[in-house]
């Protein structure tokens, strides 16, 4: 599944693509103030899915760990970014994590984390 990041002014432009399990067709635009930290591949923090999928090194949607929620999109868990979020609402929930599959999580890592103050 392809997902595009852009890097904007004030915020990270996500597109996660058509996502089945959520609605999220406008994405996520996440203020680089809302951004705590920056890692890439692994490890995978445990989770239990809430909403979504769960195939082997698959996930995508909506996970908790511990004691927060999280948004998982990624087939391939060496190839992805993690977000540390402060509490950045996603409908009614508030999100600390999101990890996302992208083809070349250090360089976006070092492009983001040039933004994040």
């Amino acid at each position: 599944m392809e997902r595009k990041i852009q890097l904007m002014d004030t915020y990270v432009n996500i597109d996660l693509g058509n996502s089945p399990f959520l609605k999220l067709d406008k994405g996520l635009q996440i203020p680089y103030s809302s951004i705590k930290g920056i890692t890439t591949g692994r490890p995978i923090p445990n989770a239990f899915k809430l909403y979504g999928a769960l195939l082997g090194e698959m996930r995508s949607g909506l996970f908790r760990s511990n004691g927060g929620y999280q948004l998982h999109f990624f087939e391939n868990e060496l190839k992805t970014l993690h977000l540390d979020l402060n509490s950045f609402q996603v409908g009614k929930f508030k999100i600390s994590k999101l990890i996302i599959g992208v083809e070349n999580p250090e360089e976006i890592s070092k492009n983001i984390s040039e933004r994040v103050k």
